[in-house]
């Protein structure tokens, strides 16, 4: 008994140190990266994000298509006042897991053909 007690306890000290995701509050807003090197400023609806880069002018329009409370996928759809062809990149998908979330932060892990990272985010509204 006092085993079965003692595993009950254990179960429920685990299990209310384990971090809950409020994925729900980063569906749409603005973000910046928490990376300074990366200066880009984006603005998400439910189902469009647009990624600006202030120094450089670069805009990246995507559409976002949710998978589940937490994932969805990232589609590149329009890339604006880039030097260089980067035609070849629209169509090209990224697919993100919001791994946690902690007040005003997220972490995302982000996978594609090019990119294999996680990367955090700061909701700035």
């Amino acid at each position: 008994m006092k085993k079965l007690i003692v595993i009950i306890v254990t179960f429920l000290s685990l299990s209310s140190c384990a971090q809950e995701k409020n994925c729900i509050d980063f569906k749409t807003g603005n973000f910046e990266y928490v990376n300074k090197n990366q200066p880009e400023k984006i603005t998400r609806t439910e189902n469009l994000q647009v990624e600006t880069n202030s120094k450089t002018g670069i805009l990246i329009h995507s559409s976002i298509k949710w998978t589940s409370e937490c994932s969805y996928i990232m589609t590149y759809e329009k890339i604006l006042n880039c030097p260089k062809d980067v035609s070849h990149m629209i169509g090209q998908k990224i697919y993100v897991d919001i791994l946690e979330t902690k007040g005003n932060k997220m972490k995302v892990h982000a996978k594609s053909d090019r990119i294999d990272t996680e990367i955090e985010f700061i909701k700035t509204n």
